[in-house]
């Protein structure tokens, strides 16, 4: 943070996030939940960011970004929108519904990855939602901006007006995300003071975007927490780079005296496994912990994975005993039901 930097208050911080458009699609404030049960089992004070209850299409983090992704479409430029992540996407799964909520059409382009076209979780929902889905082979991530260009020329040429959201790999989609989760920390900010504690950790579940909005919100209200990021696939690109060119952008457009960089973000990679979309045994056994302990569900690609970490770091005593530990529970519920077989053998 900049020496001559004068923090916010998150009355301040939210005033100036005011300002930029947003279409309101969650139920906020969401609660921040004490979990006593498994508090006394990691012998730590756990409190659960329920972001799984923003409400949208089952709920989930991405409802926060989109609020202001879409807010383009109040222009009335546009009749539809086209996206695309995994093929298990709960970004697309919220994406769909608000552009369904705004009377849009919606096109999907997924990478076919491990679950595929598989009619179960999310891609069953797509169905039902009444998304326009495209299933392309592959399991790189990086390149869904490529599809979403051709097909962005094919609807172009079909007389169709799309609004294009490249999500995390897109300049604008990425630093508008980061802002919606800024403005979720000023949320957190108010809700520990009325619970009289502070973080000493935050961890979150991401890719780039929702991270980049904890660091941005963490720093501009000048919390002692230490932010930790745990990513749910392995990318070719640096990370922790996008993770601060999100920051940077994010307190440009915020007029935010700070800057940031690849040094001060803590992003681990080290718990996802064989690969995005593969469970691992530990992030199974963190959601049939949790589940057992508290009733609430994880899901097998992107919370349990950070779940697991939250546990090894208890067990490593890089979180350390009677320490306050918020974990932001992002959503991906519909999931679930896609991993039946790989849940059901435990592996």
């Amino acid at each position: 943070m900049n020496s001559n930097f004068n923090p916010l208050s998150p009355e301040e911080l939210v005033s100036r996030i005011n300002k930029i458009p947003r279409i309101r699609l969650a139920q906020l404030p969401t609660v921040l939940e004490y979990a006593p049960n498994i508090s006394n089992e990691l012998n730590i004070n756990l409190y659960i960011k329920r972001d799984d209850c923003t409400a949208l299409a089952f709920g989930g983090n991405k409802t926060r970004h989109l609020e202001f992704i879409m807010a383009k479409t109040l222009s009335g430029e546009y009749d539809c929108i086209l996206t695309g992540a995994a093929s298990q996407s709960n970004f697309c799964r919220q994406a769909v519904a608000a552009a369904n909520k705004l009377n849009l059409e919606s096109y999907l382009v997924l990478m076919h990855g491990v679950k595929g076209k598989l009619m179960q979780g999310n891609f069953l929902l797509y169905n039902i939602l009444g998304a326009n889905v495209d299933v392309v082979d592959g399991e790189n991530l990086e390149d869904i901006p490529k599809h979403l260009d051709k097909k962005y020329d094919e609807l172009i040429k079909e007389g169709r007006k799309p609004l294009i959201i490249y999500g995390g790999f897109g300049e604008e989609d990425t630093t508008l995300a980061g802002i919606s989760y800024a403005n979720t920390m000023a949320e957190i900010d108010k809700q520990m003071k009325n619970q009289n504690f502070i973080a000493d950790h935050l961890f979150v579940t991401a890719a780039n975007m929702t991270q980049a909005g904890c660091e941005l919100g963490a720093r501009v209200l000048n919390w002692s927490t230490r932010i930790q990021g745990i990513s749910p696939v392995y990318w070719d690109m640096n990370i922790k780079e996008d993770i601060a060119r999100i920051c940077n952008q994010g307190a440009k457009m915020l007029d935010l005296n700070l800057e940031f960089n690849s040094t001060m973000i803590n992003h681990d990679n080290n718990y996802v496994g064989e690969k995005y979309g593969v469970p691992t045994k530990d992030g199974i056994a963190a959601m049939n912990l949790l589940a057992k302990k508290e009733g609430l569900f994880l899901d097998p690609v992107y919370t349990s994975k950070g779940f697991a970490a939250l546990i090894d770091y208890v067990k490593k005593g890089i979180i350390k005993k009677g320490e306050n530990v918020i974990f932001i529970l992002t959503g991906g519920s519909p999931a679930v039901f896609a991993y039946n077989e790989e849940l059901s053998k435990k592996i």
